[in-house]
C-alpha cells in the first residue's frame, strides 16, 4: 500500500547532476539543512560525510539498505511509510527515524511530497492509555461513526478505508490520515481474510493421540475430548471408548455443550468458536472469528452464556446464549486483578462468581459476573521441604483446569504438579487433593483436564498419550 500522492514519476526523479545546476535555487534549503544537522549532533543525514544533504545521500541509503538505484525509489511513499510507521524505518536502517530529520526534510523539498504528521500524532489511542486496541475501537465507533461497534463491519470499513472509498456513506480520508494504528489493530485483531472452515463428518477414522478437553453430555453418558494434535473432537461412550469423529478441525482446544445442545469447539489454528451438531457433525454456526485468537477453554452457565478463555489474548470474552459477544473479564498484565495467559474459566452463580485459571501469573482470579476483579486464590503448597522444596500437596506451579462440582468445591488442576486440588468457592480455603506426579495408574503427567461428573468421579485425561484417568474424589 502506497501512501504517497504527489510523487514524480521514476523518469522525472532530479538526479545530482542536475542539482548540482541549481544550486543557486536551493542554497537557502541546503544551508538549512546544514542547520539541522549542525543543532542535532544525532542527526545522521549526511550519510556521504561531505557536509551537505543531497542526492548523493539519498544514493547511498539506497545503496546501503533499499538495494536498488535511487532513481527508481518511490522517494515520497518512502517518506510517508516512515513517518506514520517508524517500525518501518527502523527495519529497514536498525536506526530511528528521528535520526533521519534533515533527509527527510530534503525529501519533502526535493521531490514535492505532501507533509505528514508524525506517528507520534496518530489519534488512534483514544482512551489514552498508551495502547491501541478493543477499546479504542469502541470509543473511535461511538464518536467517530456514530455506531455499535459491534454492529460494525470492520472488515468492510478497512478496506474502503485502505481503498480512499466512503463507508456507510462517510469519507474515510481523515481516518487514513489520523488512525493509522487502529487500522493496523483493526487489521491484525478482525483477520479479514481467513479462509471459510470446511464441512466435517462425523465418522470414526482417526484414533486420539493427545486428549486435551473433556466434556459430558449427562443424559446418554456421551463425552467429547478435543484432540489438537489430531484436529478432531472425538465423540466417546459411557466406557470412555471413541466411537464417533468431528474431523477438519485446526487445533481444537476449548469444547462445550450449549444452552441449546450443541457442541461449541474453539479452534486456535482458525481464530474462532465453531458449532455443531453433535448427533451428524453439521457445522451449524460460526462465531467470535472477528475476536478469538486462542479459545483454550469454553464454559457455559446456567443461564446459557459462554464463556471463552482466550490465552493468547489474555481475556475471557462472553458471548450470549445467541453467539453475541457482550463483554470481557480481566485484562492483559501482571497486576492484582490483570490475567497472563488464562487458560480455563468456571462460573459459580450461586455465588455470582467466576474463576479463571490464570496460569501466567500462577493464581486463581475471582471476578463477580460483570468482570470485576474480587479477590485472587493463590496456593503456596502444603508439607513442603525446605531442603529439596517438594510438597506433599504441591503448589500452584502450571495452572492448566477448573471445575465446580456438586458440593460447591472447585477443582483446580495443575498441570506440572500433576494433582487436582479442592478449594472452598467462598473462603478460597484448600478442602482436599487428588492424583499425584508421574506415569503409573492414578498418576498424571502433565495432565490436561478435569472434569468432575453428579456421581463424584473425576475425569482426568492424564496427558500419557491418549490415557484417561479416573478418581473418586475426596
Amino acid at each position: 500500500m502506497s501512501f504517497c500522492r504527489n510523487c514524480r514519476p521514476a523518469d522525472q526523479y532530479v538526479g545530482h547532476s542536475v542539482v548540482r545546476g541549481w544550486v543557486a535555487a536551493t542554497l537557502l534549503v541546503v544551508l538549512s539543512f546544514g542547520s539541522a544537522i549542525a543543532a542535532n549532533s544525532l542527526d545522521r543525514s549526511d550519510l556521504n560525510g561531505d557536509g551537505l544533504v543531497d542526492d548523493l545521500d539519498l544514493a547511498t541509503l539506497s545503496n546501503l539498505y533499499l538495494e536498488e538505484p535511487y532513481q527508481a525509489v518511490d522517494w515520497c511513499a518512502f517518506y510517508e511509510r516512515s513517518t506514520y510507521d517508524s517500525k518501518y524505518f527502523r527495519g529497514i536502517t536498525s536506526d530511528r527515524v528521528e535520526n533521519y530529520q534533515a533527509l527527510f526534510d530534503y525529501i519533502v523539498a526535493s521531490y514535492g511530497c505532501e507533509v505528514v504528521q508524525s506517528a507520534n500524532s496518530d489519534k488512534s489511542d483514544l482512551n489514552v492509555d498508551g495502547f491501541v486496541d478493543l477499546a479504542d475501537l469502541v470509543l473511535f465507533s461511538a464518536d467517530y461513526l456514530g455506531m455499535d461497534w459491534e454492529t460494525v463491519d470492520w472488515c468492510a470499513f478497512y478496506d474502503a478505508t485502505l481503498a480512499g472509498e466512503d463507508f456507510n456513506g462517510i469519507k474515510t480520508g481523515f481516518y487514513l490520515a489520523h488512525f493509522q494504528q487502529l487500522l493496523a489493530f483493526i487489521n491484525l485483531f478482525y483477520r479479514c481474510d481467513a479462509p471459510p472452515p470446511p464441512p466435517n463428518p462425523i465418522l470414526l477414522e482417526s484414533t486420539p493421540r493427545a486428549p486435551y478437553r473433556v466434556i459430558s453430555r449427562f443424559g446418554d453418558a456421551d463425552f467429547f475430548v478435543s484432540d489438537p494434535t489430531v484436529g478432531s473432537v472425538f465423540i466417546y461412550g459411557p466406557d470412555l471408548v471413541p466411537k464417533n469423529e468431528i474431523k477438519g478441525l485446526n487445533r481444537p482446544l476449548g469444547i462445550a455443550l450449549d444452552s441449546q445442545g450443541q457442541l461449541l469447539v474453539g479452534n486456535s489454528g482458525r481464530y474462532n468458536v465453531e458449532v455443531y451438531n453433535p448427533a451428524n457433525g453439521d457445522l451449524v454456526a460460526v462465531f467470535g472469528e472477528n475476536v478469538v485468537r486462542m479459545p483454550n477453554a469454553i464454559t457455559v452457565d446456567d443461564l446459557g452464556d459462554i464463556y471463552v478463555t482466550d490465552s493468547e489474548r489474555h481475556v475471557v470474552w462472553v458471548f450470549s446464549p445467541t453467539y453475541q459477544l457482550v463483554r470481557w473479564i480481566g485484562n492483559p498484565g501482571e497486576g492484582q486483578q490483570d490475567l497472563r495467559f488464562p487458560i480455563d474459566v468456571e462460573v459459580h452463580l450461586p455465588t455470582q462468581q467466576v474463576f479463571v485459571a490464570d496460569q501466567g501469573n500462577n493464581r486463581v482470579q475471582v471476578y463477580d459476573l460483570q468482570g470485576k476483579w474480587l479477590r485472587s486464590i493463590v496456593w503456596n503448597g502444603s508439607g513442603c521441604s525446605w531442603w529439596t522444596g517438594v510438597c506433599a500437596v504441591p503448589k500452584f506451579m502450571g495452572l492448566q483446569a477448573l471445575d465446580i462440582d456438586s458440593l460447591g468445591r472447585l477443582h483446580v488442576l495443575d498441570r506440572f504438579g500433576g494433582a487436582v486440588i479442592t478449594f472452598d468457592v467462598v473462603t478460597g480455603a484448600r478442602v482436599a487433593n487428588y492424583g499425584g506426579y508421574g506415569t503409573e495408574p492414578g498418576q498424571l503427567k502433565l495432565p490436561t483436564d478435569v472434569l468432575v461428573l453428579p456421581s463424584g468421579t473425576s475425569i482426568v485425561p492424564s496427558g500419557n498419550g491418549s490415557r484417561i484417568e479416573t478418581f473418586t474424589t475426596p
